[in-house]
């Protein structure tokens, strides 16, 4: 998992992985403003953005998630979102398993998590197997508009 923000990632991107580089220029080089929600292709099926405007709620409402396929890039761009993490463990409980049909997992029981508060301009990078809880709600629930980068696997030599 990385944590960190535009301005950083400016210093930080010589240590990144080649493709989390590459959607973070995405990101750089991109007006979401002028985009509809919904899937933007990078590179096919290899790389693609989600531009999101999902309502935030409290952590307990939210299920814990992991891909097995996909790298997530969480961007957010407005509001304030809360996402818990954990990493996996054998602590870990999958109550809904789609990996091969949506490449996610949720959990009914996960190890002692850790808090994101993402502001606009900061970002998480989620690999394969790092447990995460989104558009959970700081304080109350927002509207809050996102963009997540996926990457496949492929792309960094999982």
């Amino acid at each position: 998992m990385i944590f960190s923000d535009l301005k950083q990632w400016e210093r930080e991107q010589t240590v990144y992985p080649e493709a989390i580089t590459k959607g973070l220029q995405y990101i750089r080089s991109t007006d979401f403003s002028e985009l509809p929600l919904g899937k933007h292709e990078i590179d096919g099926e290899l790389m693609f953005a989600l531009l999101q405007e999902p309502l935030t709620q409290g952590w307990e409402r939210q299920r814990p998630e992991s891909h097995r396929t996909y790298t997530d890039i969480q961007l957010l761009l407005s509001g304030e979102e809360l996402i818990r993490v954990v990493p996996l463990s054998e602590e870990a409980v999958i109550s809904e398993e789609s990996f091969d049909t949506r490449d996610i997992a949720f959990y009914s029981k996960v190890g002692a998590e850790s808090d994101l508060v993402l502001k606009p301009g900061l970002f998480a990078v989620f690999y394969p197997g790092d447990i995460h809880r989104p558009c959970c709600s700081v304080g109350q629930d927002q509207k809050i508009r996102k963009v997540v980068i996926k990457v496949h696997k492929s792309l960094l030599g999982l």
